[in-house]
């Protein structure tokens, strides 16, 4: 608690920020003290997550292109959306500890200490386990981006940073908001976050190849397609009907956050502590 009070005066979000990075390199030092169960979890989520590439090469030995996209451009797909997964899951996997909090009513410290109580959910859990995902998410990235066909310009690449930037922000929003569901349906055993969250499987494909159903799913309803389809059609410059939705996953982010930023506020009003 010693170290929260000395930087409880420091205010803004310069503050904010500088806070999270510390709190969360807490338990990035953590994970590491346990070296045998750091490599052995970073290597199953790698080798995981490598999976799919034969998996594509396995399917892309078949056929040429899938509703015309190539095997490598298809990679990225998966680039784009494990990448930005894997640096939540190891900057703000914190979200997943809610459900825990508010069922045993710990969340009552949350809320009493002098920080924000989203900040501290968020910043409760994170581990470098993510890299099993993030770094074969930017490997398959890069080997897109190469393969792939993309006519690299420097505004290009100004924003495929801000995509992967914006990415980040929004499944870690996305995440926070499906375990919100606990305020309303507290039972240890639910499973709405987890099913919610799995929607981002679908956006590691060209939504051309899913019904009028799924493509609106996962427009509207689970946004994922704002953290791969969409950005890629402006990366490999095909001109669909699409198209210009890429470059609007920054401010659909933006809307994300701040529609989570209301439900939470509505969530805590909820909340009634231990015994009520």
């Amino acid at each position: 608690m010693a170290e929260l009070r000395i930087e409880h005066p420091r205010r803004g979000l310069r503050g904010t920020v500088a806070l999270y990075f510390r709190l969360q390199l807490v338990h990035l030092r953590a994970s590491v003290e346990y070296r045998g169960d750091f490599w052995i979890g970073a290597a199953g989520a790698t080798v995981y997550q490598l999976s799919y590439l034969i998996f594509l090469m396995v399917f892309f030995s078949h056929v040429d292109q899938v509703a015309g996209w190539t095997l490598w451009q298809v990679a990225m797909l998966f680039g784009l959306a494990g990448l930005p997964r894997g640096l939540v899951e190891m900057l703000g996997d914190g979200s997943w500890t809610l459900k825990h909090m508010v069922n045993t009513g710990t969340f009552d410290r949350v809320l009493v200490r002098p920080l924000s109580p989203a900040l501290q959910t968020i910043s409760s859990m994170g581990g470098i386990h993510g890299l099993g995902q993030a770094i074969p998410g930017l490997l398959l990235l890069i080997i897109g981006a190469l393969l792939g066909g993309v006519s690299w310009t420097p505004g290009l690449l100004l924003f495929l940073i801000m995509t992967i930037l914006s990415s980040t922000v929004l499944l870690g929003a996305l995440t926070l908001m499906a375990n919100l569901v606990c305020f309303w349906e507290p039972s240890a055993r639910s499973q709405i976050p987890i099913m919610y969250l799995m929607l981002v499987d679908f956006a590691k494909f060209p939504l051309d190849i899913f019904n009028r159903g799924i493509q609106l799913l996962v427009t509207g309803i689970a946004p994922f397609a704002f953290v791969s389809y969409f950005p890629a059609l402006v990366l490999f410059d095909k001109h669909t009907s699409w198209h210009w939705l890429g470059y609007l996953s920054p401010l659909v982010t933006i809307a994300v956050v701040a529609a989570v930023a209301r439900l939470w506020v509505v969530a805590l009003r909820r909340y009634q502590g231990v015994g009520h």
